[in-house]
């Protein structure tokens, strides 16, 4: 083989060891977003169920507020 081709090949491999090791550099680093991500909607999850259990209760203080205030029991 000629100087060249092994020049080529050298380069060649060389470029291929770099690719290899970026892709798995950025492999590792989407994999921590997904856990964060992960993290953060399973937050978001449990904060919006305390929402919604903290505005059924406010709901039912009002209804029973506005029971109080009319004297009739509605229809829902």
């Amino acid at each position: 083989m000629s100087g060249e081709i092994v020049a080529i090949l050298g380069v060649g491999v060389a470029l291929a060891g770099l690719i290899l090791n970026a892709t798995g550099g950025l492999r590792k680093e989407i994999n921590d977003l997904r856990g964060e991500v992960r993290e953060l909607r399973q937050r978001v999850e449990h904060e919006v169920g305390e929402l919604r259990e903290r505005m059924a209760r406010l709901e039912g203080l009002l209804e029973g507020l506005r029971e109080a205030i009319t004297g009739r029991v509605s229809a829902s």
